[in-house]
């Protein structure tokens, strides 16, 4: 088995310091490196397929590289477990794209604890209960945006759909008189804020109704969140009297005869991503919350 290449290994094919190496390999801006020798060190480090590894990175950033995302799956809300994949698998090809590695801190339910690693440098917390959240706060140092969630506290960003917008657009189609269908969120603030604008006698969460009071719904003005949830109600419901508000990206899923508002997944990441790059390096937003539509 060969030895795995080293930093010395690229300096010394390059005829270059360690240092020079790993300034490059750094994307350090602060040195003065000539066009010729930054190519010719990055040739080399192809070559010999030279990966810096996580310590190095560290010792010549002071960072880890290592964004955390924390979440909380729910067997009675399938939908919602997909969007929330969908929606994770963007942030990651993106951060990778940005030479972060993720860490995936699953919270499986109230009774365990979470997952602690200090090795993070900024957190991404997903629709979490206000004691799960608050526990995850209380126990690392380091930013944490909350996402599909209202937290109400100036020490930390919160990025959400803007849901009732959406419900608004989707009324202009369906006209009044609607019935919402959903499934729970965890981040009962969250809930609250979604449904605020709709009758409590029109709210209908999927997984507290059997199919048979689904099909009481046929021939009534429907609007439904999610496309996936849509895919499971849609074949008991009149397509022409449904709105799908789509939080998964593309409405390709769906059927054309389906009118679809769509909230921007891809706007929401990058913002996801970028506050919480700046707050890494300590450049703060002065609006702590945001919603996107």
């Amino acid at each position: 088995m060969k030895n795995k290449v080293t930093v010395k290994d690229v300096a010394k094919a390059a005829g270059v310091s360690v240092a020079t190496v790993s300034y490059i390999m750094n994307n350090k801006t602060d040195q003065k490196i000539s066009d010729e020798t930054r190519k010719k060190v990055l040739q080399w480090a192809n070559l010999l397929n030279y990966t810096p590894s996580s310590a190095a990175k560290s010792l010549a950033t002071g960072k880890n590289n290592i964004i955390g995302i924390s979440y909380q799956l729910n067997p009675m809300t399938p939908s919602r477990n997909l969007d929330f994949i969908n929606f994770v698998n963007l942030l990651v090809e993106r951060l990778n794209r940005l030479k972060y590695d993720v860490l995936i801190m699953p919270i499986k339910d109230t009774e365990d604890k979470i997952p602690y690693n200090r090795n993070v440098d900024g957190i991404i917390t997903f629709d979490l209960p206000h004691e799960e959240f608050k526990e995850l706060a209380d126990a690392y140092y380091v930013p944490i945006i909350a996402v599909d969630m209202i937290v109400n506290d100036f020490l930390f960003y919160q990025i959400y759909s803007d849901i009732p917008t959406a419900i608004k657009k989707s009324a202009e189609f369906v006209g009044k008189d609607y019935y919402f269908i959903l499934e729970k969120y965890e981040n009962k603030n969250y809930t609250d804020f979604i449904i605020a604008s709709v009758p409590k006698d029109r709210v209908i969460f999927y997984s507290d109704v059997t199919v048979s009071e689904i099909k009481k719904l046929n021939n009534k003005k429907v609007i439904v969140l999610g496309s996936y949830l849509a895919l499971m109600v849609l074949p008991y419901l009149d397509a022409e009297n449904t709105a799908v508000i789509n939080l998964s990206g593309s409405k390709a899923i769906l059927p054309d005869d389906v009118h679809v508002v769509n909230i921007d997944i891809s706007k929401k990441a990058n913002l996801v991503i970028n506050i919480l790059l700046n707050a890494m390096d300590r450049k703060f937003d002065v609006t702590h919350d945001h919603k996107v539509f």
